[in-house]
């Protein structure tokens, strides 16, 4: 049975299926085709114009909308499933069955049965801070695992793009798959807002059929297939699920019911008196616990003398004092790296966490990169500073704050009273090749001088946070970035020059073809 909620209309996703009829017309337009993920964009062009940037986020909110079963509009619902897992380190997987009772976000009952005894217990969300789970002092309970893969595929399969932020460059695709044309949202270049994790983990691709119901996800080679789509209190909901991981299937699950629940029996909700309270779960998009003491762990090598690479997890708790406790963990093959972590973690020392402004226990992660580097404790990392400029400076930085009209016109005043001529150097921060050409002459003091004595410099930003379409309109077409355009006192645009061609194989810039370029320009 799956039942379908009467004929009321939740108001939050009645948006979505007035701009689904529109946006299919829009994608079929702006967004090009292809036949996988997006390719990576060239590092001489912008991450994604502000268009397409624009798009993939309206089509991640309104995916988010109409895709999940945890919105606080929703009427009381009950569910079972039918679920197959295979659980790390077996070979054959192991079947069970969830249901749950739900009165609001922060309100529900899930329950777990199965053969396997690490499958069977029961979960309670009674406010936003308390919750509760079965005793398993006796026998483990692999909640957390369910959860993960059972319960949020489920209930609230877009729970990752919390960590997405609004002003997280995105891009957005049609990708066929099979019969159907999908639409892509995801994060370009998503190392930027995660240099020491896995980014993948953080930032997955969404997929959409044309009616916005989610149909894929791709996280860290985890894949997870959306099928025979239903409505239900008109949002959409998967009764087929599966997920695989590097190609292998490691869960499927069917939707066996899905119906109001009128709250006949709320005792249902009240936590058994055996229950354990549990530790408070930050969730994507929540503020992570601030560090305030951290000591590096003594890493051994493998058996086979080759050192551990990537990055590790060690579950933790922390307490409401900051202090912290490693999970125990059995880890297949030995526990010799997880000993060294959890040592190492658990001297560390954090600022108490607050919800609503009361300490609580929390259950979290630790990454841990264990690439060899030195250690250096996350606060004291330095932070990227933004790119902010003073008014009158317009040459050393490329601000999308900045107002172009305004700093031609100061460039204009300056190369007129010296006799000079303006060299507008358009880019962004963004683009690699910019970077290397503001070394390049940093590290060549004889061409900053030539420049110098000859030009005014000007920087024009380029990028998703501004196009700054009606200054760069006037200009010859940018092929790619950085580029040059060489004008007059007045104004007037005397040549343009593709940087791509002063290159050197190097990775950098050839000191000679940049020479002929500035020699070439020189004010007669």
């Amino acid at each position: 049975m799956f039942s379908v909620f009467g004929p009321k209309a939740v108001q939050r996703c009645k948006s979505l299926f007035l701009f689904s009829s529109l946006i299919a017309v829009s994608f079929a337009i702006a967004i090009p085709a292809q036949d996988a993920r997006p390719s990576p964009i060239s590092e001489h062009q912008p991450l994604v114009s502000a268009k397409i940037n624009a798009m993939a986020h309206h089509v991640m909110e309104s995916g988010l909308k109409a895709n999940a079963l945890n919105g606080s509009d929703l009427q009381p619902w009950h569910m079972k499933v039918d679920f197959q897992i295979l659980l790390p380190g077996a070979s054959k997987s192991v079947g069970g069955t969830m249901e749950e009772w739900y009165k609001g976000p922060y309100q529900w009952r899930r329950t777990y049965s199965s053969p396997s005894e690490h499958l069977n217990g029961s979960e309670w969300s009674v406010t936003k801070t308390e919750h509760y789970m079965s005793d398993s002092s006796k026998v483990f309970f692999s909640y957390s695992l369910l959860n993960l893969r059972i319960a949020r595929p489920i209930i609230n399969p877009l729970y990752q793009a919390a960590n997405i932020h609004p002003d997280y460059e995105m891009e957005v695709a049609r990708v066929p798959n099979g019969s159907l044309n999908l639409v892509c949202a995801s994060v370009i270049e998503p190392s930027r807002y995660a240099p020491e994790t896995n980014p993948d983990w953080l930032f997955p691709v969404m997929c959409f059929d044309s009616e916005m119901h989610l149909r894929l996800t791709d996280s860290s080679k985890t894949v997870v297939q959306f099928d025979d789509i239903q409505l239900f209190q008109k949002c959409a909901v998967a009764r087929d699920i599966k997920i695989t991981e590097k190609d292998n299937l490691i869960a499927t699950m069917k939707v066996t019911l899905l119906e109001p629940w009128s709250e006949a029996n709320a005792d249902l909700l009240k936590p058994d008196k055996s229950a354990v309270p549990e530790p408070y779960h930050i969730e994507p998009g929540m503020p992570l616990p601030e560090s305030i003491y951290e000591v590096a762990a003594s890493i051994p090598f493998r058996p086979d003398n080759v050192p551990y690479r990537g990055t590790a997890s060690v579950p933790v708790i922390l307490h409401k004092d900051g202090s912290v406790k490693a999970v125990s963990l059995p880890i297949r093959g030995g526990n010799i790296l997880y000993d060294a972590l959890s040592d190492a973690v658990g001297k560390w020392k954090f600022k108490p966490y607050l919800v609503d402004g009361e300490p609580v226990e929390v259950s979290m992660t630790i990454y841990y990169v264990l690439d060899g580097k030195p250690f250096v404790p996350s606060y004291a990392r330095p932070k990227p500073a933004p790119v902010v400029t003073a008014p009158e400076d317009y040459s050393s930085a490329y601000d999308s704050k900045r107002d172009p009209e305004k700093d031609l016109a100061m460039a204009e005043a300056a190369a007129a009273r010296d006799h000079k001529r303006i060299l507008v150097e358009v880019g962004g921060e963004w683009c690699s090749w910019c970077k290397i050409l503001d070394t390049f002459f940093t590290d060549h003091a004889d061409l900053r001088q030539q420049r110098e004595a000859n030009f005014v410099l000007l920087k024009v930003y380029m990028g998703p946070r501004n196009e700054n379409i009606a200054f760069l309109s006037r200009f010859p077409k940018i092929p790619g970035y950085p580029y040059f355009f060489i004008l007059d006192a007045d104004g007037k645009v005397l040549g343009a020059k593709d940087t791509s061609p002063l290159e050197n194989r190097g990775g950098g810039y050839d000191v000679r073809e940049m020479k002929s370029f500035l020699t070439a320009w020189n004010p007669q």
